[in-house]
């Protein structure tokens, strides 16, 4: 199972975040757009594995001291890796509690097998991958908060083409 754990996105901010790339989409001239639905804020991406309780324990250590913490949708940003352009939200907040639960999160991880993570923790919502487009200033990014309550262990699968990210274990704070 190909596997990642992430904060997932209310329901309201999932159409927000919608709209935002819908406005990405129609100033673009190419690109793979995320499906509805399958926007979140990747704490950690596992990759291949089967170790589901452990990895559900390491979830479970990461948050028990974690409190609710707010996040806000920030700005539209990009990244590039081997030319192709990968676009997203950015978001900020209270970062510093999102770090905590990640920096716990790795190391039990670690004490479970899993090696270290290869990046370092970049809160964004990822909008599409391999897009091309000009000038983004007439994109909208409505002022939007929301508050942080869980994280998710997801399973990613190609099905017919197309990307689909089930939960499998949540832990919620």
């Amino acid at each position: 199972m190909r596997l990642f754990i992430a904060v997932p996105l209310p329901k309201d901010v999932q159409r927000t975040v919608l709209n935002v790339q819908e406005q990405l989409r129609a100033q673009s001239t190419a690109g793979r757009f995320v499906p509805q639905g399958n926007h979140h804020i990747t704490v950690r991406f596992l990759g291949e594995s089967n170790a589901l309780a452990d990895i559900a324990d390491a979830m479970h250590e990461s948050v028990k001291d974690a409190r609710p913490f707010l996040l806000r949708l920030c700005a539209l940003g990009s990244f590039s890796h081997g030319g192709a352009r990968t676009s997203f939200l950015s978001v900020n907040g209270d970062l510093d509690e999102l770090g905590r639960i990640k920096e716990t999160l790795d190391s039990a991880l670690l004490d479970y097998g899993f090696g270290g993570a290869k990046n370092r923790l970049v809160p964004h919502i990822t909008l599409a991958r391999a897009v091309e487009h000009g000038d983004l200033s007439g994109i909208v990014i409505p002022n939007t908060a929301f508050t942080a309550r869980s994280i998710v262990l997801f399973e990613s699968a190609n099905e017919r083409g197309r990307m689909v990210y089930t939960p499998i274990h949540t832990e919620t704070f």
